[in-house]
């Protein structure tokens, strides 16, 4: 017979502990609160593991733009594309598509960039005064970003965006070839030149960043728990049940949802309909006393490359290439050839670095059409919260979601108009 819990198991429980939930777990412990961080893996293993550890506070554009639209669907089923769909899903997504191809009409776009420039005003502070509270400053360094192009195109794309982004206070510098391999002396003489945006950062470990945190949640009080949530119910007296795959039973005043890719059947057990799919991520990580003395000497920062759309970055494990977007939701095997395709990106940029020893990983972003994240209060369910739908974004969001999500769950105002990130807005 199953467990069932009658009394309070916690005051607030988040599921999911991927950097969004450990990070409003976070913060709701150190204000005092109860907590539960709830998740069906263990700590950080989800999409937050594999992400490039970029803090991206220049995406200021949604993916829903015109641009992509005009420029992505004659290379969408190749398989060596930046933005891929895989064959076998072309059915289960063209409602989301469809949706996507809504969202990219200009004035939807328009309110797409309004709505990441709240978050992202203040987003980078957000973070480092979160990793400084929960003692983990260290892992963080806010010295930017290269991107570089290998070509009259790739320079007229980036200096375009850099233009583009200027207004918006994005401040960043172009960089000769010259300057570029001075810094840099294992990137390939193809690179022709480059962007230093100031304003970014990285962290030299993301997995480390989630587990750090939740180690502060339990250094607060709070619970680290293992377990799938199946669905939600909220009683008469306003208690919510949280149903495990196992059978056994959760109960809690208020919970968060932060389950990333998985949170859209929560959401539905609650009556919410919400057009939530996946961008897949690839990563290669490669361990610097493997790389050769290229890599191992190569980056202090990350470098993006404009034509090639990957990043690479230097963590405390080695050098992490990611990038590109596979839409093939969350069944379909990972594309040996994605990894193939990061592998030859890596040796173009860096010639000389043996990729033989490197770590490969596909995770699951969580992606909604406008590419915005779903936050606030559930419009039914005034003690049930949502935080998820951040795609590329979730390390970068992470503190100003956490310091938002905080304080409109102690029933306090939201420093952000969270009218744009409503899951209403799909009803």
């Amino acid at each position: 017979m199953a467990h069932v819990s009658h009394s309070l198991d916690s005051e607030v429980i988040v599921i999911g502990a991927g950097v969004i939930g450990a990070a409003c777990a976070f913060r709701l412990a150190q204000a005092g609160r109860k907590v539960m961080l709830l998740d069906a893996d263990q700590v950080g293993m989800g999409a937050s593991f594999g992400n490039a550890g970029h803090i991206a506070t220049e995406q200021l554009f949604p993916l829903a733009s015109a641009e992509v639209i005009r420029s992505s669907w004659r290379y969408l089923l190749k398989a060596d594309s930046p933005l891929r769909l895989r064959v076998g899903y072309l059915l289960p997504i063209l409602p989301w598509l469809a949706r996507f191809v809504w969202a990219s009409r200009t004035p939807a776009f328009a309110r797409g960039v309004a709505a990441l420039l709240a978050l992202q005003q203040s987003a980078r502070d957000d973070l480092a005064q979160l990793l400084g509270d929960a003692q983990l400053a260290a892992l963080l360094h806010l010295d930017g970003h290269l991107e570089v192009w290998e070509s009259a195109a790739g320079r007229h794309s980036a200096l375009t965006q850099a233009r583009r982004l200027r207004p918006y206070g994005i401040e960043s510098l172009p960089v000769t070839a010259d300057v570029l391999r001075q810094r840099v002396p294992a990137l390939s003489a193809q690179v022709q030149g480059g962007v230093h945006y100031m304003d970014s950062g990285h962290v030299d470990d993301p997995h480390a960043v989630c587990t750090g945190l939740a180690q502060g949640v339990q250094r607060l009080g709070g619970l680290v728990h293992q377990g799938r949530v199946e669905r939600l119910q909220v009683d008469a007296s306003q208690r919510i049940t949280l149903t495990l795959q196992d059978g056994s039973t959760l109960r809690a005043q208020r919970v968060l949802v932060c389950a990333g890719a998985w949170s859209k059947p929560l959401a539905a057990s609650l009556g919410y309909r919400v057009p939530l799919d996946t961008e897949r991520g690839y990563h290669l990580t490669l361990p610097y006393a493997d790389a050769g003395t290229a890599a191992r000497s190569a980056l202090t920062r990350p470098i993006a490359s404009s034509e090639r759309k990957v990043i690479m970055t230097p963590m405390a494990m080695g050098l992490r290439i990611t990038g590109t977007v596979e839409f093939g939701g969350l069944h379909l095997p990972p594309d040996p050839r994605r990894y193939e395709l990061l592998r030859q990106h890596l040796q173009a940029l860096l010639p000389g670095t043996d990729t033989a020893a490197a770590s490969t990983w596909m995770g699951f972003r969580p992606s909604l059409p406008d590419h915005l994240p779903v936050l606030g209060v559930a419009p039914r369910h005034g003690n049930v919260f949502f935080a998820f739908g951040h795609q590329h974004l979730g390390l970068t969001l992470a503190g100003v979601t956490a310091r938002i999500l905080g304080e409109v769950m102690l029933g306090r105002r939201s420093p952000v108009d969270l009218a744009p990130y409503s899951i209403g807005r799909f009803a």
